[in-house]
């Protein structure tokens, strides 16, 4: 029996827990000893539902608090870090020390990793690690810096000195240093679990991507009548503004709002609204629906793109914004702010109900991606743990 940690470093919700669960569960089959080092231990102790998997508390960085970074454009996966705070060289080498130390500790055989840079920094030399994530989290090893795929702008920090605060951290620690920055994530093993509509970097891979982990992956038709399936960390928008527009419109759905106050969930209770108290299982929410309404997490989309069904997407970090930039490109959904008004989403949703190009679009890149190979992620991963391991 081995011990494999998985490790979350960045990222505040369950987006990032699920897909490591998925590979766990398969793991922890096979005899393994399975131990969790992730950010919100409060919240991955809940997803555990009885699992008997051991959860620690990962190193994780503080948002910061400069309000003048809040609206501070993040061009590529370097602005992405520096904005986290590696750009700071005591804050990097206290962080770096901290995952070294917990791995050392733990003294894993393997590490699974989803999102985390710091954790992939400190592993390098130390233990056999796998990298895997969506297009976003998971950017190519083999290019020398990083392009600027999530938007335009003045980029925080230049990648050639964050790459020497990079080389400051692994000499203190008598490790040998980076040739270029992205090279933070060349592991023995590198997994992007998604689909070129949702790769920001299919222009740039040395490798195939291997399809998505979610459970949700298969095509299915439109339903007879309307149905709408609004999915959420939190309610997005001011004063319930989806809800509200849902039960204006008259028309059925199925709402997780997770947090949501006991409250909200009696206020919206009725025969057309169905609020749930648990996550909705995707593969008969999304389904059943005729328009997908969440945050634009990449396990969402990649569910919603597979099945065929269109979206209207809340983006609120850069992560989400790619991804919903990038769905709007495909043809299939739309972007709104959270600042959007009751009858202004009423609108969007009504048009989206009843707009027969946006659903053909969406359906015919599910029916194509139905013909490909994008079912075969969870056992690539599991298998070459195993090989890793043995």
């Amino acid at each position: 029996m081995a011990r494999i940690l998985f490790g979350s470093e960045f990222g505040a919700n369950l987006g990032h827990i699920y897909p490591m669960l998925r590979i766990a569960d398969v793991l922890a089959e096979r005899g393994h000893e399975i131990v969790f080092a992730v950010r919100n231990v409060p919240q991955t102790q809940q997803a555990l539902k009885g699992r008997a998997f051991k959860v620690v508390q990962a190193p994780y960085w503080q948002n910061s608090t400069n309000p003048k970074l809040k609206g501070v454009a993040t061009p590529c996966y370097a602005d992405v870090m520096a904005r986290q705070g590696f750009g700071h060289v005591e804050t990097l080498r206290g962080m770096f020390a901290a995952w070294s130390n917990l791995i050392k500790l733990l003294k894993p055989d393997v590490v699974l990793a989803d999102h985390s840079p710091g954790m992939s920094l400190a592993a390098r030399g130390l233990v056999p690690m796998i990298n895997f994530g969506n297009g976003f989290t998971l950017p190519p090893s083999h290019i020398k810096t990083y392009p600027n795929v999530i938007s335009q702008g003045k980029r925080l920090l230049s990648q050639g000195k964050m790459l020497e605060i990079f080389n400051d951290a692994l000499a203190a620690d008598g490790r040998g240093p980076l040739a270029y920055l992205p090279q933070i994530f060349e592991t023995e093993g590198q997994y992007v679990c998604t689909v070129p509509q949702l790769d920001p970097y299919k222009n740039y891979r040395n490798f195939n991507l291997v399809g998505p982990l979610e459970k949700s992956l298969d095509f299915a038709p439109l339903p007879d009548a309307p149905h709408v399936f609004l999915y959420m960390a939190h309610e997005a928008g001011d004063n319930n503004v989806a809800l509200e527009a849902i039960k204006r419109l008259g028309v059925t759905a199925t709402v997780y709002l997770r947090g949501a106050s006991t409250i909200t969930l009696s206020a919206y209770t009725s025969d057309k609204i169905e609020m749930l108290s648990e996550p909705a299982d995707f593969s008969v929410a999304i389904p059943k629906s005729s328009v997908v309404i969440h945050s634009g997490g990449g396990g969402t989309s990649t569910s919603c793109l597979m099945t065929g069904r269109v979206q209207i997407m809340f983006p609120t970090h850069s992560e989400t914004m790619l991804n919903s930039k990038l769905m709007v490109q495909a043809g299939t959904a739309k972007a709104v702010r959270g600042s959007i008004t009751v009858d202004q989403f009423a609108g969007t949703l009504q048009h989206l109900m009843e707009s027969s190009k946006m659903k053909d679009t969406a359906l015919e890149i599910a029916a194509q991606l139905s013909d490909g190979d994008w079912h075969s992620a969870l056992t690539k991963i599991t298998t070459h743990v195993e090989k890793l391991v043995h």
